[in-house]
């Protein structure tokens, strides 16, 4: 839930996140734990058991101290204990039994335009998957959120406090840090990655499959456009679109358009464009469709060219195994031969 909403609001110029998860219950990970992501890299993490914030490399690794001041570890020491009681109300409310494994997550952080204005603040909490509460303030006006329940909603007197403490505390914290965080980080998240475009086609029964890529791009926002004919294809033909992790810190996405065989006799014409920010003009790549005979045969045949390809590597192994029997065969013959030989020349030899 709270990924997912993070995913959405990452959307402005730069932000920075603090994305908290307390767990009641026995597991292998820390009681409390939380990570700090900049636009969409996690460049620091905290846990209970280390009790102090580590830098994230690129790769993923945790090296050394992270030095964001001693205001960061007072908010997460006021954080740990807030989520415990959070939860603990969510679970008594709910009448949740004491044992087994329950969560509380938080995501805490603000966005700054391209300018560096302000944009928003918020945090949101969410407790076994639930959304619970969240408090937003976009700088003009605030917005809060809580589940129809007298026990987990604020009163309006808590809502006027948490409003004051986020606009004169944490919004200056927050922002002061992404801001730091930038200059730190910026050959990551400044970075411009031009995209791949590509497109991939499978022969599917009845038909093909076209497929628009874009991969190993960064930042993750893209426009990925399929035509056909030079105009776009609908939104409902095409499955996917959802920008994905590369697993290298870039991205990748696609839009796959079933055609089936009646179209592909129009032999229509297809073109993938991309429009990203490391990219003066808009990328195209273009694909004809095709159809033949040769199209529907390869789809039935395809299985019978498995067995034709195993038939031809095991008679090359027989092949391989037979000339090496005949090789030990023309040696032992030779060896005979050669035996034969010396035995006439003694005979040769000896007197009368």
């Amino acid at each position: 839930m709270i990924v997912q909403y993070y995913n959405i609001l990452c959307s402005g110029g730069h932000s920075v996140w603090l994305m908290s998860s307390y767990i009641s219950g026995k597991t292998q990970f820390p009681e409390f734990s939380a990570i700090i992501m900049l636009d969409d890299i996690q460049v620091g993490y905290y846990d209970s058991e280390i009790d102090r914030v580590m830098r994230v490399g690129h790769d993923g690794l945790k090296t050394v101290d992270m030095d964001l001041g001693q205001e960061l570890v007072n908010i997460l020491t006021d954080i740990f204990p807030s989520m415990r009681r959070r939860l603990s109300l969510f679970r008594n409310h709910f009448n949740l039994t004491s044992g087994g494994v329950h969560v509380q997550q938080r995501l805490a952080g603000c966005e700054v335009l391209e300018n560096g204005e302000p944009s928003l603040i918020m945090f949101r909490d969410s407790s076994n998957g639930v959304d619970t509460n969240s408090l937003m303030t976009n700088m003009t006006h605030h917005t809060y959120f809580g589940i129809d329940s007298l026990v987990l909603q604020w009163g309006s007197l808590k809502i006027f406090g948490n409003q004051m403490m986020y606009s004169n505390i944490y919004v200056p914290f927050c922002l002061r840090r992404l801001k730091n965080l930038l200059e730190r980080e910026k050959h990551l998240v400044m970075r411009r990655v031009r995209p791949r475009v590509r497109f991939l086609t499978k022969q599917v029964l009845g038909g093909a499959q076209v497929t628009c890529m874009a991969t190993d791009f960064y930042p993750r926002h893209i426009n990925l456009t399929l035509l056909r004919d030079g105009r776009p294809v609908d939104q409902e033909e095409l499955t996917g679109g959802s920008v994905l992790p590369n697993g290298n810190g870039l991205y990748q996405v696609r839009k796959t358009l079933t055609v089936g065989d009646e179209e592909l006799k129009n032999k229509h014409s297809f073109t993938c464009t991309a429009s990203h920010l490391s990219l003066d003009n808009r990328l195209e790549v273009s694909w004809t469709a095709q159809f033949s005979r040769s199209h529907r045969i390869s789809i039935i045949s395809a299985p019978l060219g498995l067995v034709v390809a195993s038939f031809l590597l095991m008679l090359l192994l027989w092949y391989r195994k037979r000339h090496r029997e005949r090789s030990e065969e023309d040696v032992d013959q030779a060896a005979d031969q050669q035996k034969l030989l010396r035995g006439s020349e003694n005979k040769t030899k000896t007197p009368m």
